[in-house]
């Protein structure tokens, strides 16, 4: 794709971007939301994590795998179980992160000796 190409998609795509955000603020900052478009706002953000999340842990050079021979996958689960048990954003985060840091450690030392 060409600089003057890429730079008009980027135009188009900010263009698009803006109008849509624009009338769920500007056009519906008055009045309150139907029910159901408010049930389904409830689920963009853990949707949208969701799928950073997948393709954080399932993608790899632009394939899908699922190998469960790294630490994220495992990490992952980790954080599952407390964000299940805990229902804390927190705690979910630093569990993940904890584990994601200790399997990585554990793997250095069975892969180091």
């Amino acid at each position: 794709m060409s600089n003057t190409g890429l730079l008009l998609l980027l135009g188009v795509v900010g263009v698009l971007t803006y109008l849509y955000r624009y009338a769920m603020i500007g056009l519906f900052a008055s009045r309150s939301l139907p029910g159901w478009l408010h049930a389904l706002c409830r689920h963009i953000a853990p949707a949208s994590f969701a799928a950073l999340t997948a393709s954080a842990l399932f993608v790899t050079a632009g394939e899908v795998t699922f190998a469960f021979d790294t630490p994220r996958p495992w990490a992952a689960l980790v954080a599952v179980l407390v964000a299940w048990r805990t229902r804390n954003v927190l705690a979910t985060i630093a569990a993940g992160m904890a584990a994601l840091y200790l399997f990585k450690f554990l793997a250095s030392l069975l892969l180091a000796g």
